[in-house]
Order: structure tokens, then sequence, then C-alpha cells
């Protein structure tokens, strides 16, 4: 169970929940300003960026054993930079280039999506604030006695849980139309809308097909005609598989595991409007450009300055002094500039898409295999050229702090976690860690906190700032857009770990002391009684379902944290299998009362199946806690 929480923690939410680990505290407030200038006055140069890059991602690709890299940096209404780095195809040496060859951008293709929907809202089609029914052609039920609207969709605010079927797909047998989808795998809404940030790939797939209803357009048809062909990106598409014309210049994703990289042509996304765009880095480069050039890009606009100055605006916060949400975009602040930007991951790709609005700048960075930090190149970018030199914090506790600290420190899980399926494991694979120092500094994580103000953190030599909360019945942790809720210690996996540790201990233990007893009871011609043997087999049959039906979805979640395809028919037939364990403890435990009350066996035996039927229990806990025993079966 450790290696899958390893695993899983390296690779995880490629296109979602991963893109959750690129929403860490950072502000954005747009401007018209487009001189771009470096700390000091001095304006930026594509010499200085070209040897930035060469040297940042020659490391870089070195320690992550990246195949190949596609970088574009624009200024203003220009492409100041771009160039390919490394192979698109590994075994035949085919070069990165930055005008010819596709990367799959992930997530950030969800841009796309949200600038579809603000061109619809410039027209009138659709309002921001009105009931998504209205837009629909099937219900999404009432919760919280408050709808849904496009504004919560496009904040990350709308309450749903996680859906990670919405992510990657095995192939093209298995990806449903968009409304077929839609409809299977609707999640339940599990927060009021527009209170908490849970991002929501599934949120952006209802935004697609609302494009698809408003417009009378496929999805991927209106990207094409009103985003990709205005914008001259003739080196991108939204559709799956690719065209022919296209498809042979697409990069191969690659995954480097024990010295051997394993190569793939082609990764499925379970819903379009998630992430489903594919280019060069020189065409992203326009929309970049679009973006920061009040809409436009060589005379063709594909926004209103006033609907992109909506686009970029705060739309949502936790609280007044943190980071929060545009429409689409993370806010950011790093060194002192303003940021917006979103992260793309998938589990061959990872994309960082970023602009500097103040600075006309935009940067796009994407590495056809997995790098451990995505977000690193744009902090080397700003401390190369942005640098601050600013001093930490000084350590200190204002009045009340112990207080203040006795009711927040403990565990936080993220708000982007399944609630009621067996996915919840994945999300809780997130916890942060909260507790005060002796120096007046509050941990959280690895990072160190300075409290400003009551419940207000600063990280002492940083950005970012955190806050507390209480909000729908639970303690709160607010990082930027994030939010965390406080669970208590025996939810958390530092006490489910060890349980299940002594479960399967103790089953295994059953497994091994059992056949030896009998075997020597044989050697002294003695026999068990009937009532010793069914106790035997019970136990037994419970330890290998228990054991056995873990082990096989440990695997499938190592699997996921390789594929991020989400294995969920056999995901529910463990948790159907699950239901045979519910009899069998019912059994153990009369077993166990039968042989205490006729006092069978030695003392011993009775206390070791006494062991087992309290871990076989237990076990059940486990299980229902992590909805692996949820529901009946049908």
């Amino acid at each position: 169970m450790k290696h899958i929480i390893t695993s899983i923690n390296k690779h995880r939410y490629r296109i979602g929940l991963s893109s959750l680990l690129l929403l860490t505290g950072l502000w954005f407030i747009p401007t018209n300003a487009w001189r771009v200038t470096a700390a000091g006055g001095d304006p930026l140069s594509s010499q200085a960026i070209e040897a930035f890059f060469d040297a940042a991602l020659e490391q870089q690709m070195a320690e992550d054993h990246v195949v190949g890299a596609t970088v574009a940096v624009v200024q203003g209404s220009d492409i100041i930079f771009a160039r390919g780095y490394g192979y698109a195809d590994l075994e035949d040496k085919v070069p990165v280039e930055a005008e010819r060859t596709l990367f799959y951008i992930g997530s950030d293709g969800k841009l796309f999506t949200w600038t579809a929907v603000m061109q619809l809202v410039e027209q009138g089609k659709l309002d921001l604030h009105a009931d998504v029914n209205t837009y629909l052609d099937f219900e999404v039920p009432e919760a919280f006695d408050g709808p849904i609207t496009m504004h919560h969709l496009m904040t990350h605010t709308s309450g749903f849980e996680e859906e990670l079927n919405a992510l990657l797909a095995e192939g093209p047998a298995d990806i449903l139309p968009l409304r077929e989808f839609l409809v299977c795998y609707m999640p339940r809404r599990v927060y009021p809308p527009g209170q908490v940030f849970a991002y929501s790939n599934y949120g952006t797939a209802l935004a697609g097909y609302i494009v698809e209803r408003v417009s009378g357009e496929s999805y991927e048809g209106y990207l094409n005609a009103h985003l990709l062909e205005p914008l001259g990106m003739r080196r991108s598409a939204a559709v799956q598989p690719l065209p022919p014309e296209l498809a042979d210049d697409m990069s191969k994703g690659y995954h480097y595991q024990a010295g051997r990289y394993d190569a793939l042509d082609f990764e499925w996304v379970a819903a379009a409007p998630c992430a489903a765009v594919r280019g060069t880095a020189t065409d992203i480069a326009r929309f970049m450009i679009a973006h920061l050039n009040e809409g436009c890009v060589d005379g063709a606009c594909i926004l209103q300055t006033g609907t992109l100055a909506d686009m970029h605006r705060q739309q949502f916060t936790h609280h007044p002094a943190l980071t929060g949400m545009a429409y689409g975009f993370v806010e950011s602040r790093v060194n002192g500039r303003r940021i917006l930007w979103h992260l793309g991951e998938s589990a061959r790709f990872t994309t960082l898409l970023a602009l500097l609005p103040e600075e006309g700048v935009g940067l796009l960075v994407s590495y056809n295999t997995p790098v451990s930090d995505g977000r690193a190149i744009l902090f080397s970018f700003l401390d190369e050229f942005y640098p601050v030199d600013s001093a930490p914090l000084e350590a200190r506790a204002l009045p009340g702090w112990a207080q203040r600290t006795d009711a927040i420190s403990g565990t936080y899980v993220p708000a982007q976690v399944a609630h009621t399926s067996p996915q919840k494991l994945i999300g809780w694979l997130g916890s942060l860690s909260v507790r005060a120092e002796d120096d007046g500094t509050l941990l959280v994580g690895e990072r160190r906190y300075v409290e400003t103000e009551p419940w207000l953190f600063h990280e002492q030599d940083g950005d970012r700032q955190i806050t507390f909360g209480q909000e729908i019945g639970r303690q709160w942790l607010f990082w930027g857009p994030l939010a965390y809720f406080k669970v208590p210690w025996y939810q958390t996996l530092a006490f489910h770990l060890p349980l299940v540790a002594a479960c399967v201990l103790i089953f295994v233990s059953a497994w091994v002391a059992w056949p030896i007893a009998a075997w020597i009871n044989r050697r002294r011609d003695q026999s068990s009684s009937a009532g010793t043997r069914v106790s035997h087999w019970v136990a037994a049959g419970l330890g290998l379902i228990n054991v056995g039906l873990l082990a096989w979805f440990v695997v499938l979640m190592l699997n996921y944290g390789e594929t991020y395809i989400y294995p969920e028919d056999r995901v529910d037939l463990i948790v159907r299998l699950y239901w045979l364990a519910v009899p069998l403890t019912g059994a153990a435990l009369v077993l166990m009362a039968r042989a205490w009350t006729r006092r069978e066996q030695h003392w011993a035996w009775r206390v070791h199946y006494t062991l087992v039927a309290i871990a076989s229990v237990s076990f059940l806990g486990f299980l229902a806690f992590w909805n692996l025993l949820t529901g009946l079966p049908v």
C-alpha cells in the first residue's frame, strides 16, 4: 500500500488532479502595459531567452529523462523565441521542431473551452449566471438550494466531487459521445456552488457540451471554426484521431522507468473539452498572443477587449488577501509579478502555459515525457529575468497563537476528491500536514509560514499566503485558489495504513500458523473437531478475499498511476466481490464466540482466532471508509 502512494503521488492527475498541483497560490491583475522589461528596466532579448532555455532544459531533460521538449516565448504581438529540443521519435531520431512537431497540451486545452464560452457570452447566447440546466437536454440534480452556473464551472466552484473517468481512455472504442458521457459519469454535488474551489474535469466537459448546445456545432467543429482557423493555428487540431496531414508530425509520448523508455503514439481523452488540443509551439503561441494583445492576432480577433478583461479578472477567491481564479486561468504572483497560467499533464506529456499580462509576455513549455515539476521552468524563468531581493520574514508568534494553532494543526485533504466512490483514495494521497513549530512558524507540508495577522499566514521565504476558516461544517485551509478540509486522525492515511497492514499480517499469520498446528496434531495422532475445521476454512477464505482483492486493487491503482485510465469496471467487480467478506466476517464472529464458550482448542488458538475476527471487522470498516464496500451488489 505504501508503494501505491509513492507511485501515484509521483505521477498523479496528469490531466486533472495534477492540474491541482499547479494551483498553488498565485495572483494576476490584467493591464494594457505591453513593454517587456527585465529587472533593471532592460528589454528582454531573444538571445538571452535562448541562452536561458538551452541551459535550463539541458539540465531538466537530463534530470527527468525527458525525450523531447518544445518552447515558445511571445512578447506583445510577436513570437520572440521558439525552439524544439530532443526527439519527437526517439527510436527513429526524429528531432522536435517548434514549427512542425505537435505536442499534446493536456488540460491547457481547457483554456480553449473557456475562450469559446466567452465568445458565446459576448454574443449574448450564454449567461454566465444562469442555471446550466437552462442550456442542457438532461438535468443536473438540485442540491444545496442553489443552481450551478457557467460562472461556477469556469472558476471550478461548481461543487462536484472528483470523477477520474473524465481523464484518459484506452482507445477510441472506450470514448462515449459527450452527452452520454456526461449522463453516465455525472458526479455527486458535495459542496455548495460558489463556496469552494475543487478543480473539475467533469465541469469543463459539461461546459463544452453547453458550447455544442448553444452554438449548434460539435465541440471540435466549433473550436476549429472559431478559434484555430481565425488564429491561423494550421498545425493544431482538437479532434481525435488527428487528421492525416498532422498525424505523422505528432510527437510520441514517453514514460521512463528502470533505464528504458516506453513509447505511446497517441493518448485518447475521455471527454474532449477537458483536453482536446494538440498543436505546435508556434501555433499555441498565437493563442497566447491573442490573450495578451486584446484578443487579436494579425488583425483577426477572437474576443473583444472588454470580454477578455472579464475573462482575465479575478472571479473567485477564498479570501481578499489570497490569489484566486480568473475564468479558466489560475491567478499567480511570483517574484512580485502578476501571472495567469495553467498546467496540462497527461500520462506522457506535461505542458506549462503562462502569461505575464503587465509585461506582455507569454511562455509555453511542453515535454513529451512527464517531469517531476512542470512549474519549475516558470520559476526559473522568473528568477532569471525578473529576480527579486527579499529577506525571509522574521518568525514571530502573535497574541493568541497557541489557541489558533491548536485549532488548525492536523491533516488536511484537498477539496478535489471523490467522496462516494473508490476513487476517494487517490485524492487522499494529496493530504497536507499542518503543525506549529516552537519558533512561532507554521509548517504546512514542507513550507514554512509566518502569521502576519490572525489566521493569515505568509510564506517565510516566498510569495504564497494561506488562511484558515470554517465552511460547510468543516475546518478549511485556503492556499491561493486551493482548498483543503481538515480530517480527524482516524480518517488519515497515517491511521489507515498501519491498520490495514496489521490486518493483513493477522490474515497471513493464520495461513501460516494453522497448517503448522494441523501438521503437528497429525504427528501426535490428534484430530481437530469439525467446528475447528470450519473455523479454519472460514478464516482462510476471509483472509484470501480480503488480501487478494486488496492486492488486485493496489495493482489497478499502480497502473492508473502510470496511465491515468481509471479501471472502473474492474474496481466495480472488486466492490461486488468484497461483499462476500460480510457473511464470512459474521460467521467468524459466531465461531469465535463458540470457541470461547465451549473452550475448544488451546487458549492461544482462541486468542489468535479472536484476533482474526477483530481484524476482519476492522477490515470491513477500512473497506467502507474507502468506498470499497458501498451499496448492495445487483
